[in-house]
């Protein structure tokens, strides 16, 4: 069992659960969905998904969404008790609970799964008294887990220092077998229609979030010759996003963008962008998709230096690293990159990293670890 608080499987929640299929276990993925938009009930790829919509809300809530959770815990413990899990999957802070009570009530294992570090993400929409109360109910809650997986190295040891229960590292990393199976003239065509036959792209591809470093960019492209920006993606920065661009020939964005099509998109793209606000005190521990992505299609990266995302890219020399992430500083990356040659050799050694390291392949074998320790 699965529980996701995203009614959209993400990458990670989605790589993890055809893993596990793949590997003969039977999967049910639980979770909310917000505004009603999917289907209550369907099977994707052998996963079972079961989407929560009694109760309507947003990803804009804030500290109204404490009230809804709840519902969602109560929603979840009754579909899955009669299901008798061995195993309960818990993906991020806000799933935890429930699954702290199944296992109290079941007796099943439980793993929790932090794709980052949520009462520092949680900074960005609750008041500061809230966001520190979820540190300690984070340390309460954790105290029940039988295996701790995180995306970060940094929260990892984070966590082994506040708790007993073993603790795994499974970066955000994609098959590389999706990026090897492109062909060119789908990269060629999707350049075309995005209209850069003759010009330079760089894209932003992801969540919306508060903590992305969005608006600098638009402003560095603004009046740029020889780059166009294309954003991708969906969230609380979307008003701000629109506006901003809608005065620039540029700059141009094309809502969300599908689990499917990402693999395209990031070989056409010559550049990558990714880059987080100074203020949000949850940058350390980010260790996003976008860098495992941008490497598996030989893209090189304009991140900043901080936490894991830094560190990786420093490791690698996959991309620029910013020390501030301001308009200027973004266009100077741009211009260096405006040189062919820096481009494929960043990229190259984006591709060689994740081919040693960084690569689904790879890390599958790792969660498959996790449930087999558990299972003994």
């Amino acid at each position: 069992m699965l529980l996701s608080n995203a009614y959209r499987p993400d990458p990670r929640v989605e790589r993890e659960a055809r893993t596990l299929v793949q590997a003969g276990h039977a999967v049910d993925l639980f979770c909310w969905d917000r505004l009603g938009e999917l289907p209550e009930n369907e099977t994707l790829e052998g996963i079972r998904i079961h989407r929560y919509q009694a109760v309507r809300s947003s990803y804009g809530a804030g500290w109204r969404q404490l009230f809804r959770l709840p519902r969602f815990w109560r929603w979840a413990q009754s579909q899955i008790t009669h299901q008798q899990p061995e195993i309960v999957h818990c993906h991020d802070l806000d799933t935890l609970y429930a699954g702290v009570e199944l296992k109290r009530q079941l007796h099943c294992k439980l793993i929790f799964d932090a794709h980052e570090h949520y009462p520092a993400l949680m900074t960005l929409y609750l008041p500061a008294a809230l966001a520190r109360v979820l540190v300690y109910w984070e340390q309460a809650l954790l105290k029940n887990a039988d295996h701790i997986i995180s995306a970060s190295s940094v929260l990892a040891d984070e966590y082994r220092r506040k708790t007993s229960a073993p603790v795994t590292v499974i970066g955000n990393a994609p098959s590389l077998s999706d990026f090897s199976e492109i062909p060119q003239h789908s990269i060629l065509q999707t350049r075309s229609q995005l209209g850069l036959d003759a010009q330079l792209g760089v894209f932003y591809i992801g969540g919306f979030t508060n903590n992305r470093a969005l608006l600098p960019l638009i402003d560095a492209l603004d009046g740029l010759d020889g780059w166009q920006l294309h954003l991708w993606g969906d969230g609380h920065q979307r008003a701000a996003v629109e506006q901003t661009i809608s005065g620039l020939d540029n700059a141009h964005y094309h809502g969300w963008a599908e689990a499917a099509t990402l693999p395209v998109l990031f070989s056409a793209a010559d550049v990558i962008y990714y880059c987080l606000r100074s203020d949000y005190p949850g940058a350390q521990y980010n260790a996003p998709n976008t860098l495992a992505y941008a490497m598996a299609s030989s893209r090189p990266l304009i991140a900043n230096e901080v936490g894991d995302l830094g560190q990786m890219v420093a490791d690698s020399e996959c991309g620029i690293l910013l020390h501030e992430v301001n308009p200027v500083t973004i266009r100077q990356a741009l211009q260096d990159l405006s040189d062919p040659l820096i481009r494929q050799n960043l990229g190259a050694n984006g591709r060689r990293a994740a081919e040693s390291r960084y690569n689904w392949e790879r890390l599958a074998q790792t969660l498959l670890d996790v449930y087999a320790s558990l299972s003994r």
